[in-house]
């Protein structure tokens, strides 16, 4: 049996919606690949951070249909539990494309990564808030890995977006950290997101192609998984 920690990223002041990250400590890479994409299928959170080394921060990001270079929710969650876990801050993971930046701001944890590292987002700017709330999932059956969004704000780079990838085998995200992170820097600037019923994501561009992620994260619990 493989334990894995669920986590809650992006939740709002109190604590309520966010999306589900898990992470399996593998301290050594003792789970094959094999198996690591197995698990990664079986947890179903989009997906699972594997720790190949608590100190070094070392990391692999599993998506049910492979090993990918960069997820938001699951990056951003693993930095904060790591500095839990540790018992002092974080300010670099490693991951496959190389190190990834994290730091903290109160309660808000944040994750820099390079833009050209991140899932292929597309991002459609629909007319109002309204247009983004009535899509129902039978609409977007045919849509490919797309953030849909619109100004809720423009002045106060306040957003609100909702993240529909079934041909990623994720139908609707409930946070969407990497595309957050891809629109701020598409936008050039400071956003607040409210993603879906609640999430709460902040995004910021920052220097040589990089995007700052920041949100809230709590526990939510730990589940074991089966291999056989």
């Amino acid at each position: 049996m493989i334990s894995a920690q669920l986590l809650r990223v992006f939740t709002d002041k109190a604590g309520n919606f966010g999306d589900l990250a898990s992470v399996v400590i593998d301290e050594g890479k003792r789970i094959s690949d094999a198996d690591r994409q197995v698990i990664a299928k079986k947890i179903n959170t989009g997906e699972t951070i594997f720790v190949n080394d608590i100190e070094t921060a070392k990391i692999s990001v599993i998506h049910p249909q492979g090993e990918i270079d960069f997820a938001g929710v699951g990056v951003l969650g693993t930095a904060w539990f790591l500095t839990k876990l540790r018992g002092k801050p974080t300010d670099t993971m490693y991951g496959r494309a190389g190190e990834i930046k994290t730091w903290q701001e109160g309660k808000i944890t944040w994750v820099r990564a390079n833009v050209s590292t991140m899932p292929p987002w597309h991002h459609k700017q629909v007319d109002n808030v309204k247009a983004v709330e009535r899509i129902t999932l039978e609409e977007t059956t045919k849509i490919e890995h797309t953030m849909l969004w619109a100004w809720i704000d423009k002045t106060k780079g306040l957003i609100s977006a909702r993240t529909f990838a079934k041909d990623w085998d994720i139908p609707e995200a409930k946070g969407n950290g990497s595309g957050s992170m891809m629109l701020s820097h598409i936008l050039k600037r400071d956003i607040e997101i409210k993603h879906g019923k609640g999430s709460v994501i902040f995004a910021k561009p920052a220097p040589d192609n990089n995007a700052d992620i920041g949100g809230r994260v709590i526990k939510d619990s730990k589940i074991s998984v089966n291999l056989e």
